[in-house]
């Protein structure tokens, strides 16, 4: 009988020896199937092992799997697209027309998919209503073909999206679909603008979630217009410092402003400078929903962590970011779920496979779009005793505090919070201070004149 390998058994391929005495569980979880799938899967990739074995224990079987290196290749050569990809191509599909300004021949999109017209209406159907999530829709030519349409921001939402799906599962996909996809995908990138993001990602501190970078691809690929005249680079330093001060820190800001005026990424246009502003912030961490507090969030968050590792999160800066980040990805993103396994490029111990995968189990319960990545991220953050024990160059910014008193709130900031403080700054010589030197954390035990350009300064309360 005939295999039909389709992405499933490919994703299940690569996950088979992360976590070896559990790999099935946690591959039932991540890819949300139930046990006797994934078993049946396992047989079905045994069929395709070189000289495999007849009547073998399965756990017999997943080693035979594990030592047939040639087998991905394999795999991926017999992989056909399964209902789920055909879907996901064709509305990347759509949007590839959309974007060539082209109708999608029916015909032609059957032949490729090697599917009847009837399955290909089903299809069609079912790419209705996902696109219905963007508010968009899908209209028909007659002998002309179908198109995407809907309103501009809605279309290019949507885009972007799908695109970054794309990029991050790529690999897994039918090789038709990624192929044809990743060209198209590289028509507007060239190599100098991808030499610039993989720059602007790591100098600025943009890469501590997993896949900032595909994003920031994807949101120049459906964004950037090269020859648009009012774009960042044409904003003066004063226009620049209002735009990006909530992105990134004060001491950064010229630095960064240097780089997008000389830089091919300063030309993205000054009319989705707002989208832009959101992507960055959701790549820091910083994105939050107005008038949403999630101190209770954190906290939730924090005990979670804390009662499936072994580590402190009791002061972190990372972690806010990451509860800030799962939040919003959960409410914004919950109807595209990724699957991402670039986890699986990190050599990690079995300690921390495990822990990783008790936190995604009990998360997954309330955080449907988390991603396993950015919490193996959040578990290596904190490897780093310096977090919680000492956070670098934590400054304490005043007015008329009383200098008898610095060392006391430092010995006790240190005892309570296990936090140094590193200097005590007056408000006047903060800007100046904040140029010439990298700090991590801003507090104040006063109510200081300070202007709205500082609102991430944390206030005490004495006694502390």
């Amino acid at each position: 009988m005939k295999i039909n390998i389709n992405t499933n058994h490919i994703r299940i391929y690569k996950l088979l020896n992360f976590i070896p005495d559990k790999n099935i569980d946690f591959i039932c979880h991540f890819l949300r199937m139930n046990k006797q799938n994934v078993i049946l899967y396992i047989k079905q990739i045994y069929q395709l092992v070189e000289d495999k074995k007849q009547n073998i224990l399965f756990q017999d079987m997943i080693k035979e799997i594990l030592n047939d290196k040639p087998l991905l290749k394999i795999l991926k050569q017999n992989q056909i697209f399964a209902k789920e990809d055909r879907i996901f191509y064709i509305i990347l599909i759509l949007l590839k027309h959309y974007d060539l300004k082209l109708n999608l021949n029916l015909n032609t999109l059957s032949s490729v998919l090697n599917i009847s017209r009837r399955t290909l209406s089903e299809d069609l159907n079912s790419v209705k209503k996902s696109l219905n999530f963007y508010n968009l829709n899908i209209n028909s030519m007659p002998s002309k073909g179908v198109y995407i349409f809907g309103d501009i921001a809605d279309i290019k939402t949507c885009f972007l999206s799908y695109l970054f799906k794309f990029l991050i599962e790529f690999k897994e996909l039918p090789l038709l679909m990624s192929k044809d996809y990743f060209s198209f995908f590289q028509q507007k990138m060239s190599q100098n603008i991808i030499k610039e993001i993989d720059y602007f990602v790591y100098t600025f501190d943009l890469d501590i979630f997993a896949n900032n970078k595909k994003l920031l691809k994807s949101i120049y690929r459906i964004y950037f217009e090269e020859n648009c005249k009012d774009n960042i680079s044409t904003l003066s330093f004063e226009e620049f410092k209002k735009i990006f001060l909530d992105v990134f820190p004060l001491k950064n800001i010229e630095k960064v402003y240097t780089f997008f005026k000389t830089s091919t990424l300063g030309k993205f246009p000054l009319k989705y400078i707002n989208v832009f502003i959101l992507t960055l912030k959701f790549c820091t961490g910083t994105l939050k929903e107005k008038n949403i507090c999630l101190n209770k969030e954190y906290e939730n968050l924090r005990k979670t962590f804390s009662k499936f590792t072994s580590l402190d999160y009791s002061k972190n800066s990372y972690f806010e970011k990451f509860t800030n980040r799962v939040y919003i990805a959960n409410k914004e993103s919950s109807f595209l779920y990724m699957n991402d396994l670039s986890f699986l490029d990190l050599n990690l111990t079995y300690k921390i496979k495990d822990e990783c995968y008790q936190l995604f189990l009990e998360l997954r319960k309330n955080y449907f779009n988390i991603q396993f990545s950015n919490i193996i991220f959040l578990y290596l953050w904190n490897l780093n005793k310096i977090n919680f024990l000492e956070i670098t160059n934590t400054i304490v910014v005043f007015k008329d505090l009383p200098k008898f008193l610095q060392p006391i709130i430092k010995n006790l900031f240190l005892l309570k919070e296990n936090i140094n403080i590193s200097h005590f700054i007056r408000y006047h010589e903060l800007e100046t201070y904040l140029l010439q030197e990298d700090v991590s954390l801003i507090i104040t035990f006063e109510n200081l004149p300070l202007t709205s350009n500082y609102p991430f300064i944390k206030y005490y309360s004495l006694p502390l």
